[in-house]
């Protein structure tokens, strides 16, 4: 939130430095993120009378401006079309560098000459207003300096407000956390409001069908008023904290907001049905425009503000076309209210709509002050646009806020912050922040925070806030007792820094997707063990249905990111996530948590090259990555069975990954209904996923160092012809049963299928290496045992010997 530092000055004293100043709220917990000057640029600019404007004798547009500055006078050509002869304006002279970096020099336009250049409000970086030369005060003397005309310069504060600190999104906000730093007074805003109106019960009603939704709402009646500019001082405020101006009855509005904080809506009462409001939810398929001109589909849990007949409002986010403020505008209802911060929060989100005035909904604000700051707009607006206040305001308030008392031990808060302050130092800093306290024979203080604290709830808060203005650098630093421990790291923690690095190793890329997924995701990807609705940990509260369930399987959120990736026209993806899984247990409220490890390819493999063509991702590269994974945990015996059984995988072009028996994952494409699901259906994607749990049990606990062979290995081929219903994984595994310790690697290195072959068959080449480790083998034993091989194969598989 950006604050101008001269209009913090009107609540409260500031002595100090605007970089000190700065210091100040960042140690306070409000962190001052930037800090603009505003107005340091403009030496060389001074107030000029306008003497006489002619017309430029070669230009239509352009005049010839008689400007007087006190000390001499001179000509300045300007094509402004607000120049009358009287009229005091800026000017630049010959040799000023104004802030949009424009250099001032005296030149030649058309054959006049000009010296200097007359300004608008936007070149001096005050507004963003270009609509003709800014006219200053008619009693400014001319040759003055323009920054002390305009109390300049200024100095802009960009505070990052942090979520629970609603309470300061505005000046006076700001301003009281000042007041209590520097045990100042804060100054509040005066109300200045005549009511010469009729009654307000006679022109208008509020109807609440929503009390907790919308818990208070407060109405106020302005009549006859006059619509036009705001004045300068109240554009500029507007500008530097990023509000755009208007008209004065929308700015004041808005400007009340930035100081107190609370959001205001004005209505065109004329074009409210029977001028009266009704709060209350919309239905699901309502639709309504807003002030933007976007008509946004609503549902059961929108509050809406109505008329008698028909939505006039998305409640705390954004007002309708059909009643805002034009230029006929006569008569306006203002709208002061408090409405429920998560009723907000998830209209806001859902239409993806985040405003000024939803943003401090969001973040709460205070009940209290909802008919202050209602008043305080009215008596502006009657200051800027005339007309008549209604007698008396519209406030419909069914359950009064009642404040929480709060028990605060001054020994305890010592002994948290390890500091030695007096309980009477402590109650001061409770006062400087408005709080009232009654100090109670035990040596406690009974707290009341204010209404417009709601962060305030516990002791520990009250501790904080002692810590605050204490000041953080003031508190004593001490170190903690460490013991060392002889307990080592957890497994599953040193598994996840392996299986990072490798998968990084392999050019995947780590994403960390949402635990809150959408159910109908869920029931497309299936979860481990099959998907069964009763297992969703259901969200309480969800911020929308998709994001309604716990993740029970972290392929959503891959496939989720693949679609954005390839909607960004990014197809070459390789992704993994390392995260929990959340399953209901019957008997117990807290889910069971599993960690889970998943990978993802899709697009091309390689991109053609002058060396190379194209070469989509496989299964082969999804399986090859993932066994080169678990090989380099140490991992043996492993093993793929074909079909994966989980509902993400084809069943025709996936696999189970087994260790020594015992399934830990599985690998494969994801399927065609899957994809579809995802808006997919035009990509392939391929996946593999592993169980942490079971990769832990079959994770060897030790690792051996093994030595070099001191004996020759023999090499003997085996070329099988077999159904091709067999699978090599079979043959290998045969092969290592029947050689037992005497092979010590088996690789395939031929497959064949095609012409002079039988279409049920196919051919498989495999290479074994024998090798003892007691001593040089003998070719015969060899020769024997290979044959006794190729026998069981025959046996086993029905397979036989390629011929030629």
């Amino acid at each position: 939130m950006k604050v101008s530092l001269n209009w913090l000055k009107e609540y409260v004293d500031i002595n100090l430095s605007p970089t000190a100043l700065c210091d100040a709220l960042t140690m306070a917990g409000l962190e001052v993120e930037g800090l603009e000057a505003v107005g340091d640029g403009l030496k060389g600019v001074v107030a000029a009378r306008i003497v006489r404007v002619d017309p430029h004798p070669d230009a239509d547009r352009l005049s010839l401006c008689l400007v007087e500055t006190g000390s001499e006078t001179s000509q300045v050509v300007c094509g402004a079309p607000n120049l009358h002869e009287g009229s005091i304006v800026p000017l630049a002279l010959p040799g000023a560098r104004l802030p949009i970096g424009t250099t001032v020099k005296e030149s030649e336009i058309r054959g006049q000459v000009s010296r200097g250049m007359l300004l608008a409000e936007d070149e001096m970086g005050l507004t963003d207003d270009h609509t003709g030369i800014m006219l200053l005060p008619w009693d400014v003397f001319p040759g003055t300096d323009i920054a002390s005309v305009l109390s300049l310069p200024d100095w802009i504060l960009d505070i990052g407000i942090t979520p629970n600190r609603g309470d300061c999104a505005c000046v006076l906000g700001v301003a009281r956390e000042i007041a209590a730093i520097t045990g100042s007074q804060l100054r509040l805003p005066a109300i200045e409001i005549h009511e010469n109106g009729p009654a307000i019960e006679t022109l208008s009603s509020v109807t609440i069908e929503d009390p907790v939704g919308c818990p208070r709402y407060a109405a106020g009646i302005l009549q006859d008023i006059e619509l036009g500019p705001s004045p300068f001082w109240m554009r500029y405020r507007l500008f530097q904290s990023g509000v755009r101006s208007i008209s004065n009855i929308v700015d004041v509005t808005n400007y009340v907001m930035m100081e107190m904080g609370q959001p205001l809506h004005a209505f065109d009462y004329n074009r409210l049905q029977e001028n009266r409001i009704v709060v209350k939810r919309a239905s699901d398929g309502d639709a309504f425009t807003t002030l933007d001109g976007q008509t946004r589909e609503l549902n059961s849990e929108i509050l809406m503000i109505c008329d008698a007949g028909r939505f006039v409002a998305i409640a705390g986010i954004m007002g309708g076309l059909n009643s805002e403020i034009f230029a006929g505008t006569k008569n306006v209802l203002v709208e002061s209210a408090f409405f429920d911060p998560v009723t907000i929060r998830r209209g806001a989100k859902r239409f993806g709509l985040s405003t000024e005035a939803s943003y401090r909904f969001e973040r709460c604000i205070d009940i209290e002050g909802v008919t202050r700051a209602l008043k305080r707009s009215l008596g502006l607006m009657q200051q800027l646009g005339g007309g008549k206040v209604a007698s008396d305001i519209l406030d419909n308030y069914p359950r009064p806020h009642v404040p929480p008392k709060i028990s605060f031990r001054p020994e305890r808060a010592n002994a948290f912050l390890g500091t030695n302050l007096s309980s009477q130092k402590m109650a001061q800093y409770f006062r400087s922040l408005d709080m009232e306290i009654k100090e109670k024979s035990d040596g406690s203080i009974l707290v009341t925070p204010p209404s417009f604290r709601v962060d305030l709830q516990r002791e520990v808060d009250l501790i904080e806030e002692v810590a605050r203005l204490y000041g953080y650098d003031n508190i004593p630093i001490s170190s903690p007792s460490v013991r060392l421990s002889e307990e080592r790291e957890a497994p599953d923690l040193e598994l996840s820094d392996q299986v990072r690095t490798l998968a990084s190793s392999f050019g995947f890329t780590e994403v960390i997707t949402y635990s809150f997924v959408s159910p109908d995701f869920l029931q497309s990807t299936g979860s481990p063990g099959g998907y069964h609705e009763d297992q969703l940990v259901k969200i309480m509260n969800p911020l929308t249905t998709d994001q309604s369930v716990m993740r029970t399987s972290l392929v959503p959120g891959l496939l989720t990111t693949l679609r954005t990736n390839i909607a960004h026209g990014e197809r070459a993806l390789r992704i993994f996530e390392w995260g929990k899984i959340f399953f209901q247990r019957k008997e117990e409220a807290q889910p069971d948590e599993k960690t889970w490890f998943a990978g993802m390819m899709s697009g091309p493999y390689r991109p053609k090259a002058w060396y190379c063509d194209e070469r989509e991702v496989d299964y082969y590269d999804a399986k090859g990555v993932l066994e080169g994974l678990l090989k380099n945990l140490d991992i043996r015996e492993i093993s793929f069975q074909r079909g994966a059984q989980s509902p993400p995988y084809d069943p025709g072009f996936s696999s189970q990954v087994l260790v020594s028996g015992v399934l830990i994952g599985h690998v494969g494409q994801v399927s065609r209904e899957v994809m579809k699901a995802f808006d997919l259906e035009n990509e392939k994607a391929f996946l593999f996923d592993l169980d942490i749990r079971a990769v832990l049990d079959v994770l060897p606990r030790e690792k051996r160092f093994q030595p070099f062979a001191k004996y020759p290995a023999v090499y003997r081929d085996i070329s099988m012809v077999v159904n091709r219903s067999v699978e090599s994984g079979r043959v290998l595994e045969l092969i290592k049963e029947e050689g037992r310790d005497l092979v010590e690697s088996v690789q395939i290195f031929d497959y064949y299928e095609g012409k002079k072959m039988d279409p049920n068959e196919k051919a498989l080449g495999f290479r074994v290496c024998y090798r003892s480790a007691q001593g040089t083998l003998d070719g015969t034993k060899v020769n024997q045992l290979h044959e006794q091989i190729i026998e069981r194969i025959r046996r086993d598989t029905g397979g036989r010997l390629r011929e030629g």
